[in-house]
């Protein structure tokens, strides 16, 4: 005869059956179980509010691992409190290019023994940014600063140590805090106060008065203006009638006018070109002149040259005219003599000369 089952120890075995498959689901299926993980640690100089454990550690918006834990530890050495984030990155995130390269000997070559290490020569840094807005949480943000100083602690010998950085809501707080607002609220008292003093005083109670007043005067002038502008319309109509009759006259005295100039345009072009036919001969008995004029002068300077070279100074010519010049000055002498003889034995020229 069987043995009739036990409800108590089957129901306790359907349990512990469903325990387990929950558990290896959650064991199993996030696939944390098989997943190599790499911890490090990063200290943050600000609040860390916002920050919990599990937040997500990003990579340019890419999730390459979480935070782990949170602590708060006083550091000996300057008696200052530190708080460091511990975080677990997860390198298979990151997939090698087959290139046919060794990254440790690239890394030897740049002398660093890890990749994070070559990462944070190159200007890694941490620093919190905002999930979300509505719930303030934060999460760690992994990103390239090679403008921002290299800051390690060196609290954790034992982990590789990843440099933070101050967020933007930090620096704006700094910037906040650096806003002297006592000071610009006593001065935006002070203006207020001003303002009220301005207001509540009596010159300007005057000058609202006087303000009404020219408001009421300029409406007075106005009134008067527009009374004027009608009959000065009026007039403008009866000027601009003249005008346009004066206008038609000189039209029609125009027209003549350019009829004559058109006449005389045309005299005028037959004058140009009769001008035009006379020049060609006028030019023409203009150049023989000049011709006939320019042998002339060739002329002349070959009788100045032959009458110059009979001149000179060594010349024939001139030796006889002095020759001549002294026989003449010779003769003169003797009608000199001759007349002296002459003034003084005048019955010379009857008996002839004496003894």
């Amino acid at each position: 005869m069987s043995r009739k089952a036990n409800p108590t120890f089957i129901g306790a075995f359907v349990v512990g059956a469903v325990a387990l498959v929950v558990a290896g689901v959650v064991i199993f299926g996030s696939g944390k179980f098989f997943t190599e993980t790499k911890r490090f640690v990063m200290f943050f100089n600000g609040s860390v509010k916002g920050l919990n454990i599990g937040a997500p550690v990003a990579f340019k918006g890419v999730k390459v691992g979480s935070v782990k834990e949170i602590r708060l530890f006083l550091d000996d050495r300057d008696l200052t409190l530190k708080i460091p984030v511990y975080v677990e990155l997860e390198p298979k995130r990151i997939t090698q290019i087959q290139g046919g390269g060794d990254p440790q000997k690239l890394l030897k070559a740049k002398g660093v023994s890890t990749l994070i290490e070559f990462l944070v020569q190159e200007g890694l840094r941490a620093k919190l940014g905002m999930q979300s807005l509505v719930t303030g949480q934060l999460y760690v943000d992994l990103d390239f600063y090679p403008d921002k100083p290299l800051r390690l602690v060196g609290a954790e010998p034992g982990l590789p140590e990843i440099p933070t950085i101050a967020s933007s809501l930090e620096e704006l707080s700094k910037t906040v805090e650096k806003i002297p607002l006592e000071d610009l609220a006593q001065k935006l008292l002070a203006a207020i106060e001003g303002i009220e003093r301005f207001v509540n005083s009596s010159e300007l109670k005057e000058t609202v008065v006087h303000l009404n007043a020219t408001v009421k005067d300029a409406n007075t002038l106005v009134r008067q203006v527009a009374d004027q502008v009608n009959p000065l319309a009026s007039r403008l109509d009866k000027t601009l009638a003249e005008a346009q009759k004066l206008l038609s006259n000189a039209d029609s005295q125009i027209k003549p006018l350019a009829s004559g100039i058109g006449e005389a345009v045309k005299d005028t072009r037959k004058l140009v070109q009769n001008l035009d036919s006379r020049v060609g001969p006028l030019a023409s008995g203009l150049e023989n002149s000049l011709k006939a004029t320019e042998a002339a002068v060739k002329q002349a300077t070959k009788t100045l040259a032959s009458l110059e070279a009979a001149a000179g100074e060594n010349s024939p010519l001139q030796y006889e005219l002095a020759e001549t010049l002294k026989e003449l000055g010779a003769a003169a002498r003797s009608l000199r003599n001759m007349a002296d003889y002459l003034e003084r034995h005048p019955e010379a020229l009857l008996h002839g000369k004496g003894r």
